[in-house]
């Protein structure tokens, strides 16, 4: 099953001889079918298709069946961009532009709460990889606008409506192997952004009724007899917010965390189908402090280690507390320090962008960008005009 093979062996495996069941002439017409777009290549196209988590959710299965353009850090490469001072253009976050020693980045996009999908923060054993589904006869539009700081204008560009973006989260396992912990969503409306996220549990009641029901026996392991019956290995109120002068990130929530258990449990478990958790709450404290999922300090589990997803309600408004930064400047958030540029991304999207992935600079001194020809070449980008 592709679900649990580690990203580098999976792509081995698809690029065999035996990936394909039948040749290509006797494919359905339908597989034929020219894509709009694919970023990466038609191996790894079907290898994250794989990673698409079993559902019920009629929605969740019928994103599955749309033109989804999968894309990675490698395709797209994060840039921000930067236009005010001697290095305009655009940026690479994993540079230093900083000529400040005590400055660790120079930009604001390497930072909590931009640095990493929501609550993985500290997580040292998760991959992610991203899609997006743009509607049939609709292209994102960009413009030039000079924005606060800025002495020459800033690249801004809106998705349609209709769009949706994904991004579908891995926990790895001590052997290297991979399987999907969550799958979130955004979709554009006419208004602005809704969100989603799919996980096999969505509240403390349901694990502990998948794990009676696939461990009988669940009262002779203690480690399981404690979550059945709605314990934790430890529980406590913590507050955490992102440290800078322009708070964006603040939230106070039950951390709960789950004890280690059999690693094939975990695996069955995560083979649960996904469900939305939109609007649950995972457990609630005596002192009324919400959790919105787990945490656990176990090197495999049902989510990553040191997962801070219990802060982050399953909201459309919880969501845009990080996302309504794009584009606003790092001085924005803390005036006196030596960094530069943009959080990443326009329209509410982080990790999207429309640059050809060669205009980014790797060494301090800015790149002046060039629009992804890909995307123009596939009508999926054009420039507004009033």
């Amino acid at each position: 099953m592709f679900r649990a093979l580690p990203l580098a062996l999976a792509i081995f495996a698809l690029a065999s001889p035996m990936a394909d069941a039948q040749p290509a002439e006797a494919q359905p017409a339908e597989a034929q079918r020219k894509p709009t777009l694919r970023l990466v290549g038609d191996q790894k196209h079907s290898l994250y298709m794989a990673f698409w988590p079993k559902s019920k959710d009629p929605w969740l299965n019928e994103l599955k069946n749309k033109d989804v353009i999968f894309y990675n850090d490698s395709v797209m490469p994060a840039a921000y961009q930067d236009w005010d001072g001697g290095l305009q253009g655009l940026h690479s976050p994993s540079y230093n532009i900083s000529a400040v020693r005590s400055e660790p980045i120079g930009n604001a996009n390497r930072e909590f709460p931009w640095g990493s999908p929501a609550g993985l923060h500290d997580s040292p054993n998760f991959k992610a990889f991203r899609f997006v589904s743009i509607p049939e006869g609709k292209s994102i539009t960009w413009w030039r606008e000079r924005l606060p700081r800025d002495s020459r204008g800033s690249f801004v560009w809106q998705y349609p409506a209709g769009t949706t973006f994904g991004e579908i989260l891995l926990v790895t396992d001590p052997d290297g192997y991979d399987w999907t912990f969550e799958l979130r969503t955004r979709t554009r409306t006419d208004k602005g952004w809704t969100m989603n996220a799919f996980r096999p549990f969505t509240t403390q009641a349901e694990l502990a009724a998948r794990i009676r029901q696939l461990e009988p026996k669940w009262r002779d392991a203690p480690e399981l007899a404690k979550i059945v019956n709605g314990e934790a290995e430890h529980e406590e109120t913590v507050r955490l917010t992102n440290n800078h002068d322009l708070i964006t990130f603040d939230a106070t929530a039950l951390t709960t965390r789950l004890p280690k258990i059999d690693h094939a449990l975990v695996r069955k478990l995560l083979d649960t189908p996904f469900k939305s958790a939109l609007g649950q709450e995972w457990k609630k404290g005596s002192d009324g402090a919400e959790a919105f999922a787990p945490t656990t300090e176990a090197a495999f589990h049902i989510v990553p280690k040191n997962y801070k997803g219990g802060f982050v309600e399953v909201s459309s408004a919880s969501c845009m507390r990080c996302h309504d930064s794009t584009l606003k400047h790092a001085r924005d958030f803390q005036a006196f320090r030596d960094w530069y540029g943009r959080v990443r991304g326009s329209d509410n999207i982080f990790s999207f962008h429309i640059f050809e992935p060669g205009s980014i600079s790797y060494n301090g001194f800015g790149n002046e960008p060039r629009l992804r020809q890909e995307l123009v070449d596939a009508g999926l980008l054009e420039q507004w005009v009033e």
